[in-house]
């Protein structure tokens, strides 16, 4: 029987097989239609020579190519077996055929046909059109014995791009294809996705190729559902292949289903960046290599090179394959690692359904497995599970920031390289598995080395003391930061000269920070850079520190705004052979990093003789003098080098100097009541604290006199006193000719003193002896050292110690009288003394040989009897 049409313009023939019984139909066998068959043909078209047989349970629809269709019906067994056979056909106008070919607004592009070829099709450049892989004869049933070839090729591919070419369909009605024939029930289209061992010869099948050929890896081979997953090619290329059995049942769907039969494919054009990890660049290989820029290049603040994103290959992967990422850093890198999202979704119904059987020597049994290496150090490895995961950083954007990934949330490597490998047992078209990964080089350098003799050992303090010159950064660890996850930081960089050496630092530039609350000001009192904060109780800031003994710290600058070293750098000399930077910042946001949060420095150890004065003063008391410009040599090589005077255990200090207090913190509006800018500087407490701001004057100056006492003379800090004993830093700040000086006491108190001090009761019968001290400057109702006790210097400030009535008028004229005077009058009396002892002695010699003389003569008549008697 043939249908056909003779108008002009293009008619298409819609066959529909009402009842549809003819013979039998045997999938398994070499023949699948034995008793007879139905055969259609077109006129102009190649013959397929694929045959219907069985019996349909429902109508099935045939739509033409071409204008003319043939069907023919044989029959070859007994007359008796069941046969039915009612056939429906109309003429559909191209215009009608909208499915098809689409609205004549909106058209579809179904591709070239080669020619001498029944459906095998050329695609090109989709990125302009619709493009649409249609089974043959589409919307209706495919024809039998029937194998079909679609190349796509991209060739216009913007600069600077690479193209990747998907197909997929997720519309049920669009994807009919005859299932496999089994004992549940026959004619019915796949519900359930079924791929690769699935295909067995009797079904019809797709297979998509990673190229133009069929030389080039398979990605899927599917052979029915309800729906096909995106299969991505690698490159602009795709093939895709369709094979339909020789023999096989009309096929029909439930009637609550579309009515719709075959299959359509959308084309869809992807680009991805050239430069990007979002494919391979080896068509038989997956593998990335992710290589660091230098740690010293300018990539280090933008953060190109040094971190980045990562996605799983947007290009379906073939089965069995593993995927290689090498991440290489720089020597004291490491590699940080955080997966932002993980999936991996089996869509094949069973066992048989899978492309390889489990044998694969990477996949070890496992669908997808995850390795993740640290040099040769195996640190993770999950099979169909996911890895540790990130994932709330995935809600990361313009408007909202989330807290950074924790340690427990990330993989860390121990060295700068760490491999990571995904591997894949039936590729990733019909098993999706996808990720995305933060990835990042920490730079883990310091600078200098270990400081062990630090009894906190903070995460960044570095010493430096066997290089003469360099340079130092602040930290780049991003673990140190806010976005690394702390709050805050604080890093010492400590300073060590040699013998005769001192520390010259250059501060080059800072940030302190995209808003720092704070502004740095001149000192009123040193004119050094102090940090002033308002608003905001977070720090940051860099400060340097002289440290003129192990156990104390002055205080010489502070940077903490973004605009004092905008002009010329900072440069400072130290006074000693130690200098410390401290590098400091509380309350950081999370995301905060060594991006905004940084500075640059540079050292260099400078010849300089050591200050040849030791000025860590002890004992009973002293006097120091300054002068302004340095009186000599010694003056010179101390200059900026405070005193420190300590007092030994339950003892006090007392300052005596000359001038007049200043306000520690005058209001900037405030002018200075002081004539000179030279100050005495007095610090206490450990770390030391200004607490008091001498303006200076010529020292003797009764009226001029000030006093400073150590807190815990007047019941401040008295648990200090029992940790330890009380001490004063002493500063000189000399800017103009200038002498100046301050004594210095090593006082007590008396027992009644202290009682009552202590508001204990005093027994009014003790005695005042055992009350009072012996030596005591009223004045100050204070007892100081017996030694001072008329030493000729006024220890107390009224000269108490020194009086009269203390000291008598014997002891004042000698105490008045020059050491020189002194000396030679004793010289004179040791001279007599020895003149006389040697007078004596020559004359008791003298006596010694006279009576020995005497007996001498006298010794015979004493021998004589008669004269004894």
């Amino acid at each position: 029987m043939t249908t056909s049409q003779t108008r002009d313009d293009q008619q298409y023939l819609k066959l529909i097989f009402d009842e549809f019984t003819l013979g039998r139909y045997e999938p398994n066998a070499l023949d699948g239609c034995p008793d007879g068959y139905m055969q259609l043909s077109e006129l102009g078209r190649p013959f397929t020579g694929g045959s219907w047989c069985g019996s349909s349970s429902g109508p099935a629809a045939y739509y033409s190519e071409t204008s003319t269709v043939t069907v023919s019906v044989k029959l070859f067994a007994s007359p008796h077996l069941p046969f039915a056979f009612r056939l429906r056909y109309r003429f559909v106008s191209r215009k009608e055929a909208v499915v098809r070919f689409g609205s004549v607004s909106s058209p579809l592009e179904r591709g070239q046909v080669a020619p001498g070829t029944y459906c095998t099709r050329q695609f090109e450049e989709c990125y302009r059109t619709r493009c649409r892989i249609q089974s043959p004869n589409y919307p209706g049933m495919y024809p039998r014995n029937v194998s079909c070839y679609w190349s796509l090729k991209q060739k216009f591919v913007p600069t600077c791009k690479h193209a990747m070419i998907a197909v997929r369909q997720e519309a049920a009605h669009k994807m009919h294809m005859k299932r496999s024939i089994n004992v549940a029930g026959l004619n019915k289209t796949a519900r359930a996705l079924r791929a690769w061992r699935d295909c067995t010869g009797e079904r019809d099948h797709l297979i998509f190729y990673d190229g133009g050929s069929t030389d080039d890896p398979v990605l899927a081979k599917y052979c029915g559902g309800d729906w096909l997953p995106r299969v991505v090619s690698r490159g602009p290329e795709m093939l895709v292949a369709f094979h339909s059995s020789p023999y096989s049942i009309p096929l029909h769907s439930p009637p609550s289903q579309s009515p719709l039969k075959g299959f359509e494919l959308d084309v869809d054009i992807i680009y991805a960046d050239s430069d990007s990890l979002d494919f391979a660049r080896q068509r038989q290989k997956c593998e990335f290599d992710i290589n660091a820029t230098s740690p010293e290049s300018d990539e280090i603040w933008t953060g190109r090179g040094r971190k980045g994103k990562l996605i799983s290959p947007r290009h379906s992967l073939p089965p069995n394959t593993t995927c290689t990422y090498r991440f290489r850093g720089y020597p004291g890198d490491t590699v940080w690692l955080s997966f932002t999202s993980y999936s991996q979704r089996p869509l094949l119904l069973s066992e048989s359904s899978h492309a390889l059987m489990g044998n694969s020597t990477f996949g070890g049994g496992c669908l997808t497995r995850l390795l993740i290496w640290d040099n040769r150090t195996l640190i993770e490895d999950k099979c169909d599970e996911p890895p540790l995961l990130c994932d709330h950083s995935a809600l990361n954007n313009s408007t909202r920031v989330t807290r950074p990934c924790t340690r427990a949330e990330s993989y860390m490597s121990t060295e700068k390289d760490l491999i990571l490998q995904h591997h894949t047992e039936d590729g990733t078209a019909l098993h999706p598995a996808s990720f995305k990964i933060k990835y990042e080089f920490v730079d883990t350098r310091l600078g200098g080395e270990p400081w062990p003799e630090k009894k906190s050992v903070g995460p960044c303090h570095r010493r430096f003391k066997r290089h003469h010159v360099g340079e130092i950064t602040g930290p780049r660890n991003v673990f140190l930061f806010g976005r690394g996850g702390r709050k805050d930081i604080h890093c010492i960089y400590r300073f060590e000269a040699g013998a005769n050496e001192r520390v010259q630092l250059t501060i080059n530039n800072a940030s302190f920070g995209l808003n720092p609350s704070c502004e740095t000001l001149a000192d009123p009192h040193s004119g050094r850079h102090i940090c002033e904060y308002y608003g905001n109780p977070n720090i940051a800031e860099f400060a340097i520190y002289e440290v003129p003994w192990k156990d104390i710290q002055i205080a010489k600058a502070c940077i903490c705004d973004n605009s004092t070293l905008t002009n010329k750098p900072l440069v400072f000399r130290s006074s000693s052979r130690f200098l410390e930077l401290h590098f400091r910042a509380n309350g950081m946001k999370i995301t905060e990093d060594f991006t905004v949060l940084h500075f640059h420095a540079q050292f260099e150890l400078v010849r300089l003789s050591d200050c040849p004065r030791y000025q860590r003063l002890t004992g009973d008391g002293g006097e120091v003098q300054f002068s302004y410009p340095p009186a000599d040599k010694t003056e010179t090589l101390c200059n900026g080098l405070p005193w420190l005077v300590e007092a030994r255990h339950n003892k006090s200090l007392f300052l005596l100097s000359w001038g007049a207090f200043l306000p520690l913190k005058p209001r900037p509006d405030e002018v200075s009541p002081c004539p000179s800018n030279n100050r005495i500087l007095v610090y206490s407490g450990k770390p030391p604290k200004l607490v008091r701001a001498i303006c200076p004057a010529e020292p003797g100056r009764l009226p001029m006199a000030v006093q400073v006492f150590s807190e815990e003379w007047r019941g401040e800090g008295l648990t200090h006193l029992v940790q330890r004993p009380p001490q004063f830093v002493v500063e000189w700040i000399g800017v103009e000719p200038a002498i100046a000086a301050f004594n210095w006491l090593e006082i007590s108190r008396s027992r009644h003193s202290l009682l009552t001090q202590l508001q204990v009761p005093v027994n009014a019968s003790s005695n005042d002896t055992d009350l009072e001290c012996a030596h005591k400057c009223p004045e100050l109702d204070a007892c100081i050292s017996p030694f001072l006790w008329c030493d000729g210097k006024d220890n107390c400030p009224s000269g108490y110690d020194e009086a009269e009535a203390q000291c008598g008028v014997t002891s004042k004229l000698l105490n008045s009288l020059p050491l020189a005077a002194l000396a030679t009058g004793f010289a004179v009396f040791a001279s007599l003394f020895l003149l006389i002892c040697l007078t004596v002695h020559r004359l008791r010699a003298r006596r010694r040989r006279k009576l020995a003389k005497k007996k001498l003569n006298m010794g015979p008549r004493l021998l004589d009897p008669g004269l004894n008697s």
